[in-house]
């Protein structure tokens, strides 16, 4: 169960895939303790060998830097999803690959008079913003916590590559990624709950889809006690189709 780390802000609850691994943002934290949880994360990505301590020490800071951002921008959860692909459904065999995905969740500030008008409001303008030549797929849904809009687009990042690096390449390099976002107002609060799953393995589509609207049906708002519904991972072709 992951609640709000930000006593302030409204309660709500969520589960996630144990191939998940938080993201330290410090939020409430001290300066020592969120450093050393970069630190701890980072040692669980990498390993305790002492000549990879330099990609330790980058990977730390990276993230800092990163969830600075973040917070900045609402995020209230980051983590990053390592999802062994093939191999066998029983997992007697080892992967064939391994897949990669970034979740964040973010809060943030949004009049909202109905949660169904709302939804409908962020749907249309979705729907505008792909009109205007912006890539994208909408679809209204209906979740246990409330009326809500999945919206999946692609994006292509290129960046330039140093002559002394790649001699032999092409000068540019890119690189595509595909992103999920589940888009939930709050039920009694002028408040957006914004989850954004974004992975560079766009032929793992289907399958993350499928990873966030099991997140998406777990989701409870309140201070209640009572855990969110428990999460059972899915494989369709159509993870939404339920809906």
């Amino acid at each position: 169960m992951t609640p709000v780390p930000d006593p302030a802000a409204p309660a709500f609850r969520f589960q996630v895939q144990p191939e998940f691994h938080e993201v330290p943002l410090g939020i409430g934290q001290d300066e020592d303790t969120f450093d050393e949880r970069l630190r701890q994360f980072a040692r669980d990505y990498w390993g305790e060998r002492e000549d990879l301590e330099p990609l330790r020490a980058l990977t730390a800071a990276m993230y800092g830097a990163n969830a600075e951002r973040l917070v900045e921008g609402g995020a209230v959860y980051n983590a990053l999803g390592v999802f062994p692909v093939g191999g066998g459904r029983d997992g007697s065999g080892p992967p064939e690959r391994i897949s990669r995905a970034t979740l964040t969740v973010s809060v943030r500030e949004l009049g909202n008079p109905d949660p169904h008008l709302t939804a409908a409001g962020i749907a249309e303008t979705l729907d505008k913003a792909a009109g205007n030549g912006e890539a994208g797929e909408v679809q209204p849904v209906s979740l246990p916590a409330g009326p809500a809009v999945v919206h999946i687009a692609g994006s292509r990042a290129v960046w330039d590559l140093p002559e002394a690096a790649a001699p032999d390449a092409d000068d540019e390099r890119e690189q595509y990624f595909v992103r999920i976002e589940v888009w939930l107002p709050f039920p009694r609060d002028d408040r957006l709950l914004l989850l954004c799953l974004s992975t560079p393995d766009v032929q793992d589509l289907f399958h993350y889809q499928a990873v966030l609207a099991d997140i998406a049906h777990t989701i409870t708002f309140g201070d209640a006690e009572e855990p969110a519904p428990s999460l059972t991972t899915t494989s369709s072709a159509s993870p939404f189709s339920s809906y």
